[in-house]
């Protein structure tokens, strides 16, 4: 590889800084997760091996956070269309409600840990499904 040549970042994105794959934005958003659930239950082995409560009590929603910032950074992409204004708050509602169901048909021996990393785990798919396929739509007809 020359020095002229740019690598490849992931997930790649196109000049305005929007994510153009979809799959590659699930992808990322997936292992975000992943890491968020590894650093949520670490933290919380770490306070439960000092005495402070019991393992799996903390809130698994938390583990969200660092895909937030990816629907962030892809919304403030998208600034010049006043669309997105319109479909992030439809695909929040969706998701939300998407992942608070799933949570609530749940087994009541799973931890909260779990319980929030899978409920987590379906609103930032459906999301990212619904913000990506509603911007390329909505978008196309705003230009």
């Amino acid at each position: 590889m020359t020095e002229t040549e740019q690598t490849e970042r992931f997930p790649k994105r196109d000049d305005d800084g929007r994510i153009v794959s979809l799959v590659e934005m699930m992808l990322f958003v997936m292992i975000l997760l992943l890491v968020g659930v590894l650093m949520l239950s670490a933290i919380d082995g770490l306070f439960w091996l000092l005495g402070f409560g019991e393992f799996g009590q903390i809130s698994g929603w938390i583990a969200g956070l660092l895909a937030i910032f990816v629907f962030l950074d892809d919304f403030r992409a998208w600034k010049e269309f006043r669309v997105r204004w319109g479909v992030a708050p439809v695909a929040l509602v969706l998701s939300t409600v998407a992942g608070l169901g799933v949570v609530s048909i749940m087994p009541e021996f799973w931890l909260p840990l779990y319980h929030g990393a899978l409920g987590v785990t379906v609103f930032a798919l459906i999301y990212t499904v619904l913000w990506f396929t509603g911007m390329r739509l909505m978008g196309e007809r705003e230009i």
